[in-house]
């Protein structure tokens, strides 16, 4: 056991200070390492996935910019590519630093985010750039923003599958921008659902017995 010689006392657990003086303590080579509370793992995992993810993100906002100098448009969408991506890691921190209920949490974030994003162009004149850009890209961000944490805490598929089907749902809503003509550039709405159904179609064969699950879980069957 190991003594500080200026509290006069003897500790349990081997430590590099005396946790009441602060003073430092000497540890014998031949001394057993004694702890008072269990090792637990970091809940953050992937840290490898999560720099991929990060120069992924480098990568796509450098080739934005290379292809907007070679081919200039009106719409500055390198921006937009930018702020959006910062606004993907911003909320990925924001996320894993407040972890309990993600999933529950992004699917309320797209609801609020979307409606700010019609009443914004509504209020400024009606240009609909809400549901031609903002809106499909959020569908798809938040789709890679669940599966980005989901890999990154390695939750249970249990855990936001349910969460998943709701924001597949939401992604393949775009497609009634395109029925009722509401949209002039067609092709965020087309990716935004092409994605969408992709993962609608992963959760369906994939998780079937999950989703069934939740089901009977929340109906009380």
């Amino acid at each position: 056991m190991q003594y500080c010689t200026h509290c006069k006392v003897q500790l349990l657990e081997t430590r590099k200070h005396c946790p009441l003086c602060g003073n430092s303590l000497k540890i014998e080579t031949d001394q057993t390492i004694r702890e008072s509370f269990p090792k637990i793992d970091s809940y953050i995992k992937g840290t490898g996935k999560l720099k991929l993810l990060l120069f992924l993100s480098v990568v796509i906002i450098i080739l934005s910019f290379t292809v907007y100098a070679f081919f200039p448009t009106e719409l500055n969408y390198p921006l937009l590519i930018t702020l959006g991506m910062g606004s993907l890691w911003l909320d990925m921190i924001f996320l894993v630093k407040r972890r309990f209920h993600i999933p529950k949490k992004i699917v309320w974030q797209v609801f609020i985010l979307a409606v700010l994003s019609l009443f914004w162009d509504w209020n400024t004149g009606w240009r609909g750039w809400s549901i031609t850009y903002f809106i499909p890209f959020l569908y798809i961000t938040a789709l890679l923003l669940m599966y980005a944490i989901a890999v990154i805490m390695k939750l249970n598929s249990r855990d936001y599958i349910t969460y998943a089907f709701m924001s597949a749902l939401f992604g393949v809503l775009p497609v009634l921008f395109i029925m009722l003509d509401w949209v002039t550039v067609k092709y965020p709405s087309i990716l935004s659902i092409a994605f969408s159904s992709t993962i609608l179609s992963a959760i369906f064969i994939l998780q079937w017995d999950s989703i069934k699950l939740e089901f009977q879980k929340r109906m009380h069957i």
